[in-house]
């Protein structure tokens, strides 16, 4: 088992019993579409015959765990000049993760190579470019390790805040090194997230969908509207496979999922900067998660398991267990 190695909004890591307790043991894949810090798929065990598929639309976060899996000792080189000590240089490694970096002529120099029609036809050119281009982004440890310290500088994980944390550097190493070997079996994709679900979608396998809260999407990277939830839920309403959605409990969202069970609990506020502040949290599946719940918490009550409490049961699940 490994722990998320960088701070992230929204982090599932406190949460993972919760989710554990009603996810189904038997299962050919998992897939989490919103991967954020993967706190939940590096919690489980790999285990033979089950894959396991992490995804997040930012590229900045897959190229960073594309390094952690694959050139560890690269990014553990570059990180070198952590912790950050100022606001100047969380602005820098802010500047540089926005394309404003010197490294970046390098890859247009490769770029231009495939222009030279001594060494590549035109047709050859146009298929290669946008590989070159897509593979550019990810494997690259320098950019790796400046999002990395981006993160540890913002204030909860929200990238785009500035907030000195202490780090120790031992700790930092342990969490890469628990990480990479968890991974190692793990996909690693950079994709829309419905896209993928749609494309993953298999009757013994389960996906996990943590998307940007409602209307607290200004705290996260990625754009995502209203109609991104709708378009979200529409295409997780129709999976063969088992589904677990977590949301913010609130009106908008309960009526969205109606043909979903909900399961409604509170936990600590970690972007309210007062003590003792809590967020009412949903966590929805299309198959009724009593059966997996109670082989954990026999003597909980019918409608109450581990802290949480199933507030509403559908008409008819959307997957017969």
């Amino acid at each position: 088992m490994a722990r998320p190695f960088f701070p992230w909004v929204g982090s599932k890591e406190k949460l993972i019993p919760c989710i554990r307790r009603i996810m189904p043991e038997k299962l050919s894949q998992y897939v989490e579409p919103f991967g954020g810090s993967g706190a939940v798929l590096l919690s489980m065990k790999p285990r033979p015959g089950r894959l396991d598929i992490y995804n997040d639309s930012n590229v900045e976060l897959v190229n960073l765990f594309c390094c952690v899996k694959e050139r560890s000792n690269a990014l553990l080189r570059e990180l070198q000049f952590f912790p950050l000590h100022s606001r100047e240089e969380f602005e820098w490694y802010k500047s540089f993760l926005e394309h404003r970096a010197v490294f970046f002529e390098n890859i247009e120099a490769e770029l231009a190579v495939l222009e030279d029609r001594d060494c590549f036809t035109e047709e050859q050119a146009a298929a290669l470019a946008p590989i070159l281009r897509e593979r550019a982004q990810l494997y690259d440890a320098c950019r790796a390790a400046a999002y990395f310290k981006r993160v540890w500088g913002s204030f909860s994980g929200t990238t785009n805040s500035f907030g000195i944390k202490p780090l120790k550097l031992k700790d930092a190493m342990e969490r890469l090194a628990e990480a990479a070997k968890r991974l190692e079996d793990a996909v690693i994709e950079n994709k829309d997230a419905v896209k993928l679900i749609l494309d993953r979608d298999r009757p013994d396998g389960l996906i996990y969908c943590d998307p940007p809260y409602y209307d607290a999407e200004q705290y996260y990277d990625a754009a995502f509207s209203a109609e991104d939830h709708v378009r979200l839920h529409d295409a997780i309403r129709e999976c063969k496979g088992y589904v677990i959605v977590s949301y913010n409990d609130c009106e908008e969202i309960r009526r969205l999922y109606s043909d979903f069970y909900q399961l409604s609990f509170t936990r600590q506020n970690t972007m309210a900067q007062q003590a003792g502040a809590v967020y009412e949290e949903l966590l929805m599946t299309n198959y009724d998660p009593r059966p997996f719940a109670w082989q954990v918490t026999l003597f909980d009550s019918p409608l109450e398991f581990g802290g949480m409490r199933l507030t509403h049961i559908p008409e008819k699940p959307l997957k017969i267990i």
